[in-house]
């Protein structure tokens, strides 16, 4: 679909972030670095060129709920979705999730309480217009799950609040986690590569005869608390290509054209839809692939992202574009520079093959 209308780095709030003063760090070739600012962001793109964006809205994901044992006591329980599983974004009934214990936002995650242990049929229940079923418990906390509401979306927005870490200084709220183009909302952690996208800024690319074409992925949860379920990290996550968006690739390619996907989540959408027998296609799916060293990129030619841990998923999908060594420079001179973190910081603009 076309858009056509208008761990040394300091995380900071949406309100706080000004977009033209959103740093760019750019991995251009195999020895080159580049400092810019998201001002800059339209000058690396040529005419005919196409940037694919996430137009999936955050969904507040945090749900506080309660299981009753059979003792008759209720045990109170956090919910944290962690990947729509699909098949239909205006009914988002199906989910896998991580139980958390006691504790809230404020604490490191690996710091939380035990969640009550857990089996398939439980019932887990967040108010009188909203339970969800336990259907399967994979290593105790994670779990798939099918929500019960008669009017699941209004449930779901009055009772979820906002993920968030403890880099945080106060609560979020949910208009804090959503890009200028959010629309139906199947993330529980926003696609935060395009928080820097301004409306300025999409008429600049368009001026320079760039192609704004968009896709759905819901984006994940980004850390359990647990090294083991954070090896899992990305799960399968549900995706939507549009044939339009499909097509305007297909012929981008052929003229030799960059398809750059603005975040992780639209990389992860396309190359896993190009994983089947006839390519990129358009249409749903889940998106399985972890992309790792030695993984050769089928339709993208550039990934914009974050500013990532050393361990985490994204960084494995940044030592597939680029050797480590230069991206271990770059952000050593990110961190000089004073580079902000985390979902709502600084950019990096990577090339494949750099």
């Amino acid at each position: 679909m076309s858009i056509s209308n208008l761990a040394e780095l300091q995380a900071v709030t949406t309100a706080e972030r000004l977009y033209d003063k959103t740093r760019l760090l750019v991995f251009q070739g195999p020895q080159e670095i580049y400092h810019r600012h998201m001002s800059d962001f339209a000058d690396a793109f040529q005419a005919g060129d196409v940037l694919v964006l996430n137009r999936s809205a955050t969904l507040p994901s945090s749900f506080l709920g309660h299981i009753q044992t059979a003792q008759s006591k209720a045990i109170p329980i956090e919910i944290r979705l962690a990947a729509f599983q699909g098949p239909d974004p205006s009914q988002p009934l199906y989910w896998q999730a991580i139980a958390f214990g006691a504790g809230d936002w404020r604490q490191p995650t690996e710091l939380r309480g035990k969640p009550p242990v857990l089996v398939s049929g439980d019932i887990i229940t967040f108010g009188e217009d909203l339970r969800a079923h336990v259907l399967l418990v994979e290593h105790e906390r994670l779990l798939s799950l099918r929500f019960d509401s008669e009017n699941l979306l209004p449930a779901l927005y009055a009772h979820g609040r906002p993920i968030q870490y403890a880099y945080h200084d106060h609560p979020l709220d949910i208009w804090d986690q959503q890009t200028l183009f959010s629309g139906p909302p199947i993330s529980v952690e926003p696609p935060s590569a395009s928080f820097a996208l301004s409306g300025a800024l999409l008429q600049r690319l368009q001026a320079r005869v760039v192609k704004l074409m968009s896709l759905l992925h819901s984006a994940g949860l980004s850390s359990t608390g647990s090294a083991e379920l954070d090896a899992q990290l990305p799960l399968a996550e549900w995706y939507d290509i549009p044939a339009d968006t499909v097509e305007h690739i297909v012929k981008a390619r052929e003229r030799g054209r960059r398809i750059i996907a603005m975040g992780t989540t639209v990389m992860r959408a396309l190359e896993s839809s190009a994983q089947g027998l006839d390519g990129l296609s358009a249409g749903s799916g889940l998106s399985r692939l972890k992309v790792r060293p030695g993984y050769r990129f089928q339709v993208v030619n550039a990934l914009v992202t974050g500013m990532h841990e050393p361990e985490s998923s994204h960084m494995h999908i940044l030592k597939t574009l680029c050797p480590l060594a230069l991206i271990q420079q770059g952000y050593q001179e990110a961190a000089e520079l004073g580079y902000r973190g985390h979902e709502y910081g600084d950019l990096s603009l990577v090339n494949c093959g750099c």
